[in-house]
């Protein structure tokens, strides 16, 4: 996923651009240059430097003759350039280096990243104008030929490409350039196809009122045919194919047949999404059918934009409203379904609605997309979590057209977005934002999903709050990141970054660019480059990089050929420690103990062993297996794991384990699980299982905690669903009523506020992290906040709400974490959910008997023993069961209070079990129970337990204990008795003296004095110094020995005051007057006052 981060930056427009405002900004396929486009201008930039490299302004008789510019597109090998104009020419333009520089200022000291290369330059060059008399809308660029969108009438126009001689008006000819829609000879190469013949796909085909197309796109996996996407003015948008490629595909006789004698062209419409009956519903889920029932009126929301997603096969609709469609394009002939809707008004909580879509743009690696609204622009991860925004959230009748977005586009790295805002007082419109990413999205492999582990432009950045104590983790103040910078001589000139890979043990780390690696050792804090920097520039990684202990797994690419290379942290980068050389190019790699797994482009799964030897080390190849026929496009794999069986983990080969293993595969952003079956003794066979859609990143823990081993974690954008050990998963029904495929439900479904990134599986902790910006500044400020969600007590929910019970279970995996600091809380937290859910059941439980039930039994009583009853008996093998239960109760409301202690048992006899094992504190939050519940006898219970407490030396208790006498007595009679009655009042303190700060409203007697302030009672040495302040303190060489350490003491407690509550509120004319008349009181007063006294407090 990724989140914006640090502010923007923004881009001036130079000379001769600057007269005009910029109307269109398009990246070229690569990514390296991008085009600006104005209404009369053209120019052409480099994205590192960002630097203007050519432009041309267009005379005022070719704006007269051929109409002003509207848009621009690039040609196929990135070296062409097409303007669209108003009167519908189009003006083509090539790119050609030229010997001048780019730019003549100096270039930085210190080269930024990509900027390293010498930026050489390019000019302009003319070719000619072509017109079309249909009017064109738009068009797209393919290897070998143009595709335009014709209005009159509604058709299809493929030119050839580049472009024939005789249908281009030279530059500065006067003779017009003939039609390329014409009917003439010149025309022979020219083809145009009547969307009249898209009546069995389009409403309105066939019908004299076509609507009229307004906007064409097109992309192509490799191994599927090319799709196209058309837009009409009706505000529906179609998909459709090419017949004659989908007739290559491997489909039925009956279909090839159909394809070869229908029409050219054959789609399906996305937009508006169907409304089908249930009936309809289940046969089109499955694939086999398409509604087309439209009544053929307006569109209520129309779609104004689309963006393409081939790495995982999705479409993004943009829609009048403000609303994104994502849509899920399966391989023909599965028909396209509604996958999910992205609202940013709701997602980020605005008040006024972001206004239209603008613009939409996909990553490179297809987790991100990038949308462009009137009043700003949001980023959105594949499966909808909202990663990012730039709204001013102002109010339905204000507007600021300065602050929308008109267009948009990505650079290569994917870190930055270059956005085009309107023309605002002459000033920049081109603003960058920086963006940070975590480094799964380049390589899905276990080491990096098992560390916060992030990527920017030039640096990572690694969590190290892991390895901080327990209570650091679940800090969100402790975040605890280390910034790693990449050396300037390496990403200077191999820019973008490409891949990012961590090791187990989080200490080193490797990267690779275009060309070459590097990587970094934490205990040194060094990277290690090549000496010779054409070493480097020999290779590029792809397939990604691995570290086993010091040994760093990288797959390359090498004069056109595939290798595994192995190198040593230790050595220097020109020593190969091994060597593997593949068929095909590698696609993803994978390093589960020992054994890597790498599946190459080729669809074939490959299983190394990795043997270590006294010199060296190398790969001993056990296996391969071809998925042809199960995987249908193997460039959409974005990670890979197996597990393997217990009996072939003990006592099998590690050569066998690929025979015998259950692969996991993430692709089209669906978890698939691939069961082996034995047919004969050389072939294996795999049941497939679909576990669920949208995943954006997947964990195995094969080495899990107790019944977490082999257990499966996805996060699918909105929630991390968990199934417990996927080897044991049974095989379930297609559901048809909601999905095409077969989905298995997941055991844990755990809603997140933030994105995960690592799974503490020790700490039982999911540390992530969530945007945070500014946009009341001048400019935005944008960074991340790292959170953390305690999970152990959904998977302990779980093992007890079970069909049947499984106290056993929860027993295991509760013991695995019983020593963590914050245990008795996710043990809380576990009881007070439950508890929630119990009361807000439509019907109770029954009534139980008052007596507790015996929570020594390991079984339930009944079989119908409800959830709430099955944790208490969980908790009662805990020796914090007494605290967690009245902990429970004090945070929630006291009308649930029945209900708990119903089943837990009488809170007296808790409260008298506390007395008996000495949990003093423990027990003084049920004598609040108690007195909430109006049961027992709270002055016999407090004075019993503020016995205890001085026995203990616990007197931060007692000063709870007294205030919460007076709490329950305003006569004060009730705290005069208990000190009586305990003695606190003795002639020779044996024990620090306890500071007793009258309320406003009660006299008290104190051996210390007499506060006239608000109620509370501190743990002091003081004493009254004089008559007039009642505030003085007995010197610390008073106390005995051994108490002089507590006077420092500080106990965190909820009946605590602040100090400045204490101390500073002044005496209620009430309270004087009570002490007035009251000569008890007075006498006792003046007894302390006669006491020795030292004139400093403590």
């Amino acid at each position: 996923m990724y989140w914006p981060t640090a502010t923007t930056r923004l881009v001036d427009t130079p000379s001769p651009l600057d007269s005009k405002p910029i109307k269109r900004v398009k990246s070229s396929r690569k990514g390296n240059f991008f085009a600006s486009l104005t209404e009369d201008g053209l120019g052409v930039w480099d994205v590192r430097p960002t630097v203007l490299q050519a432009a041309i302004i267009r005379s005022p008789a070719s704006l007269e003759r051929f109409g002003a510019n509207v848009d621009v597109f690039w040609a196929y090998d990135g070296r062409g350039l097409i303007i669209l104009t108003s009167t519908s020419h189009l003006l083509f333009y090539q790119l050609v280096p030229s010997s001048r520089p780019s730019y003549n200022s100096p270039g930085p000291s210190t080269p930024g990243p990509g900027e390293g290369d010498v930026v050489m330059g390019w000019d302009l060059r003319a070719l000619g104008t072509a017109f079309i008399m249909g009017r064109c809308e738009s068009l797209v660029t393919q290897p070998h030929n143009l595709l335009m969108i014709l209005q009159h009438p509604p058709s299809i126009l493929s030119v050839p490409w580049p472009v024939p001689s005789q249908l281009l008006s030279p530059p500065g000819s006067h003779f017009p350039p003939p039609p390329l829609d014409g009917d003439s000879e010149t025309q022979v190469d020219c083809a145009v196809w009547d969307l009249s013949n898209a009546k069995d796909w389009m409403i309105g085909g066939g019908n004299d009122n076509l609507p009229l197309p307004k906007e064409i796109t097109c992309f192509r996996t490799p191994g599927l045919p090319f799709v196209y996407t058309l837009l009409n003015q009706d505000g529906r948008l179609y998909v459709f194919y090419q017949s004659n490629q989908l007739s290559q595909m491997p489909i039925s006789d009956s279909q090839r047949a159909e394809l070869n004698s229908g029409p050219k062209y054959v789609g399906v419409k996305v937009h508006p999404p169907p409304k089908t009956h249930d009936v309809t519903k289940r046969v089109e889920a499955l694939g086999f059918r398409q509604d087309l029932k439209d009544d053929g009126e307006g569109v209520d929301d129309r779609a104004v934009h689309v963006s393409v997603n081939p790495r995982f096969g999705l479409m993004a609709i943009g829609l009048i409203s403000g609303k994104i469609n994502i849509i899920s394009l399966p391989p023909y002939p599965a028909q396209p379904r509604l996958s999910h809707t992205l609202d940013l008004r709701i997602s980020a909580n605005l008040h006024s609605s972001p206004g239209s879509v603008t613009s939409l743009a996909w990553t490179g690696d297809g987790y991100c997309l990038a949308a462009g609204y009137e009043k700003g622009w949001a980023a959105w991860s594949m499966g909808g979590r909202l990663g990012g925004w730039g709204v001013k959230d102002n109010d339905e009748t204000t507007s600021d057209e300065a602050i929308g977005v008109k267009d948009l586009f990505w650079v290569p790295g994917n870190l930055e977005v270059f956005l085009l805002r309107p023309d605002h007082n002459h000033g920049p419109q081109l603003e960058v934002v920086s963006f940070v990413k975590s480094a799964t999205t380049s390589q899905q492999s276990p080491d990096n999903t098992r560390y916060a582990f992030l990527q920017m432009d030039d640096r990572v950045l690694v969590y190290r709050g892991a390895d901080q104590p327990d209570m650091s983790v679940i800090n969100p103040e402790s975040d605890v990141w280390q910034s790693i910078k990449i050396p300037s001589a390496y990403i200077a000139t191999n820019w973008p970054l490409r891949y990012a890979s961590i090791s187990s043990d989080g200490k080193l780390i490797a990267v690779a660019g275009r060309k070459g690696l590097t990587h970094y050792s934490a205990a040194s804090g060094r990277w290690k480059l090549f000496p010779d920097e054409r070493q480097e520039r020999e290779f590029s990684v792809r397939g990604g990089l691995l570290w086993f202990h010091h040994v760093l797994i990288a797959a390359i690419d090498i004069e056109k050929t595939h290798q595994i290379r192995l190198y040593s942290r230790d050595w220097d980068l020109t020593e190969i420690l091994h060597t593997q050389t593949l068929p095909s190019p590698v696609l993803v790699m994978t390093l589960l103990d020992n054994s890597l797994l790498v599946y190459t482009a080729d669809n074939t799964l490959y299983h190394f062993l990795i043997l270590p030897t006294q010199t060296s080390i190398k790969l001993h190849l056990c296996g391969s297996i071809s998925f042809r026929g199960i995987v249908q496009v193997p460039s959409r794999v974005r990670g890979m794991s197996w597990m393997i069986p217990l009996a072939q983990k003990n006592l099998g080969d590690p050569a066998d384990d690929l025979i015998v293993a259950t692969i996991i595969f993430l692709v089209d952003g669906k978890l698939v699980l691939l069961r082996p079956r034995r047919a004969r003794t050389d072939e294996v066979r795999y049941d497939m299982q679909i576990l669920a859609d949208r995943i954006e990143v997947y964990w195995t823990h094969l080495h899990g905690v107790a019944t977490l081993e082999n257990s499966l974690w996805g996060y699918d954008g909105q929630n991390m669903r968990i199934w417990l050990d996927a080897l044991t998963i049974e095989a379930t029904r297609v559901d048809s009523t909601s999905d095409s495929y077969e989905v298995v439900e997941e055991s844990v479904k755990l809603r997140l506020d933030f994105y995960p990134l690592s799974i503490l599986m020790d700490k039982a902790i999911i540390i992530g992290v969530d945007p945070e910006s500014s946009l009341r500044l001048p400019w935005p400020i944008y960074k991340i906040s790292t959170s953390s969600h305690l999970f152990l007590p959904q998977f302990l929910r779980y093992h007890l709400s079970s069909s049947q019970p499984n106290l056993l279970n929860a027993l295991i995996l509760a013991r695995q974490y019983d020593k963590l600091v914050y245990f008795a809380h996710s043990l809380e937290i576990l009881l007070h959910s439950v508890l929630e859910d119990e009361v807000s059941k439509p019907t109770l439980p029954s009534k139980l008997s008052s007596s507790s039930i015996d929570l020594n039994d390991s079984t339930p009583s009944t079989p119908k023993m409800n959830l709430l009853s099955a944790v208490i008996q969980f908790l009662d093998h805990f020796s914090s069961s007494l605290e967690v239960v009245v902990g429970c109760a004090r945070k929630t409301e006291v009308d649930r209070w029945k209900v708990l202690f119903d089943i837990v048992g009488s809170p007296r006899e808790l409260f008298e079990i506390c007395l008996k094992e000495g949990k003093l504190r423990t027990a003084a939050s049920y004598l609040l129970v108690l007195h909430g519940l109006g049961e027992g006898e709270e002055i016999d219970d407090t004075i019993r337990l503020l016995r205890q407490a001085i026995n203990a030396k616990e007197y931060h208790l007692c000063k709870e204990l007294l205030r919460f006498l007076h709490s329950i007595d305003d006569s004060g009679s009730a705290l005069t008795l208990a000190v009586n009655q305990v003695g606190i009042l003795t002639s020779e303190p044996t024990s620090p003296i306890l500071d007793v700060e009258q309320p406003s409203s009660t006299p008290l007697v104190s051996h210390q004095d007499v506060n006239l302030s608000t109620p509370s009672i501190t743990l002091s040495s003081s004493t009254p110094a004089s008559h007039n302040d009642l505030t003085n303190t007995t010197s610390q060489a008073d106390l005995p020995e051994g108490d002089k350490e507590l006077k420092q003491e500080r106990v965190n407690s909820p009946f605590q005051l602040s100090s400045e509550r204490m101390y500073m509120t002044p005496p209620s004319p009430r309270t004087v007057d009570r002490f007035e008349v009251n000569p008890e009181i007075q006498d006792g007063i003046e007894s302390i006052l006669e006491t020795p006294q030292s004139a400093s407090r403590d």
